[in-house]
């Protein structure tokens, strides 16, 4: 198959809290109800996994038949990348590191960060807690005391937020969201407002216990950052992150025309407007995959895009 750019199908499951804004925003389409968040790059296999335009293979088999193509040093392909549009809260969770996800779920850990694309003027996330020791974060648990242990900050739009294993937190109402994570689906949750799941007519299922046992105590977390973008080639750029072994994430923004290098695979998500990447149509909504080899771009166009990738532990090229 010829390496070059392909068009990677998003990947659609009901939520709870979801609705039908975010396919009307991102022109998705699907029969599913209610959509609050979409997986616009993942890929376990038997499970989420996104398909490749004009191809029969799910992203999981391309990264396993075409290993050039990334150039990772995961067995699975290491990043994943979802919008969310939630009509109401999510609920109190965290995720764990690799260490405890292996032992008790057989899974990985999933570190992950947002970067805040709307909110409303009253739009809030929860983040961390006001707990100072793990019995006390526990006492406050299990008494349902979440107005003492819960943390909130209003949202900040275009601000970036890390989000470390075993940090609570929750996207509030109608704060949309651009997600990178480690590619694992793994959480634990600690509180859903009481809500019935519609489908099983019973409460979603709480972790409590495992929460406490991977809940960073004391709560160090820093909130929201913001990073001053610069020009470069005409665009306009934002790096927030680049941690080999985890991921690496950028934000660039074109108005008619702009060039941009990549050291490695990429995946880039338009979050609005429409042009070309090197002759490829884009519109709002869509992602493309860069497969590794392709070190130079080209945008027209009016573009706000995210670069989502991935940079091996002993990697040592710049």
């Amino acid at each position: 198959m010829e390496k070059q750019i392909y068009k990677i199908s998003p990947f659609l499951e009901p939520r709870i809290w979801g609705g039908d804004r975010i396919l009307k925003n991102f022109n998705y389409q699907t029969d599913l109800y209610p959509i609050g968040e979409v997986y616009n790059v993942v890929a376990l296999p038997g499970e989420a996994d996104c398909k490749v335009e004009g191809t029969d293979l799910t992203l999981s088999e391309l990264y396993r038949d075409y290993p050039d193509w990334f150039k990772c040093d995961t067995e699975q392909l290491p990043i994943r990348v979802n919008l969310l549009d939630p009509l109401a809260d999510l609920s109190v969770q965290l995720h764990p590191d690799d260490a405890y996800a292996l032992v008790h779920d057989h899974s990985r850990g999933k570190p992950e960060a947002w970067v805040i694309l709307d909110t409303p003027e009253d739009g809030k996330i929860e983040f961390g807690h006001h707990a100072h020791t793990r019995e006390e974060f526990k006492t406050l648990a299990d008494a349902h005391d979440w107005g003492k242990l819960l943390k909130y900050l209003p949202a900040k739009k275009d601000y970036f937020i890390d989000i470390p294993a075993g940090t609570l937190h929750a996207i509030g109402r109608d704060v949309l969201t651009y997600n990178i994570s480690r590619n694992a689906d793994l959480t634990y949750r600690l509180f859903d407002y009481d809500r019935i799941d519609p489908n099983t007519k019973e409460h979603r299922e709480l972790h409590i216990d495992k929460v406490v046992d991977n809940v960073l105590v004391p709560d160090t977390s820093k909130g929201f950052v913001w990073y001053e973008p610069y020009l470069k080639s005409n665009c306009e750029v934002t790096d927030y992150w680049d941690e080999p072994g985890l991921y690496g994430l950028s934000r660039v923004k074109v108005k008619d025309f702009g060039f941009y290098d990549l050291a490695r695979f990429a995946f880039i998500t338009v979050v609005d407007g429409e042009g070309t990447i090197n002759n490829t149509p884009v519109i709002k909504g869509e992602t493309v995959l860069i497969p590794d080899g392709i070190s130079q771009l080209k945008f027209t166009g009016s573009l706000d895009m995210f670069i989502a990738s991935y940079k091996n532990l002993a990697e040592t090229r710049e």
